[in-house]
């Protein structure tokens, strides 16, 4: 069933660990994707994204969105990665026209942190990614799939 498959708990014991995770995440990730990342400040956010990138072949450096709200980096395959950073949003209309811009485009991964409520209701099938902090090495990083494309990612990372 649906429900006891679409979870995968994994234990990261380094950042290294979470790194190596996020680059397999980002080798299976197909454009028109969307992945949801959920965790507190400190929590390898990222880390996992820096990862993603390296494994979707992007060489670029990857730095957190938080004042930008959005960075966006080329696929060598063509198409882009667009990474949102949610946390200090407040009017919220414009971002959410380029969200729903970006998610319409089948030639676009999106990565948003810090996700307020109007995500889930852009794109009901998502990845939801959530980090936990367990001590100073170690993180619990949980995928959810929410549907059927999703799911094939959160079996793809079994």
């Amino acid at each position: 069933s649906m429900h006891t498959d679409q979870k995968l708990h994994i234990l990261s014991t380094s950042s290294e660990q979470s790194l190596a995770i996020g680059k397999r995440l980002g080798q299976q990730v197909r454009p028109g994707q969307l992945i949801e990342l959920n965790g507190d400040l400190g929590g390898g956010k990222t880390t996992l994204v820096k990862g993603i990138a390296a494994g979707l072949g992007i060489t670029k450096t990857i730095t957190s969105p938080t004042f930008s709200i959005q960075r966006s980096y080329d696929l060598p395959s063509g198409g882009s990665l667009e990474h949102f950073d949610l946390y200090r949003l407040e009017g919220e209309d414009a971002v959410v026209q380029e969200l729903e811009e970006y998610l319409a485009d089948s030639g676009v991964i999106v990565v948003v942190e810090w996700t307020k409520p109007f995500v889930a209701a852009l794109r009901p099938d998502r990845l939801i990614v959530e980090l936990r902090w367990r001590t100073d090495n170690e993180r619990d990083i949980t995928l959810i799939a929410t549907g059927k494309t999703s799911l094939l990612l959160v079996e793809a990372m079994r």
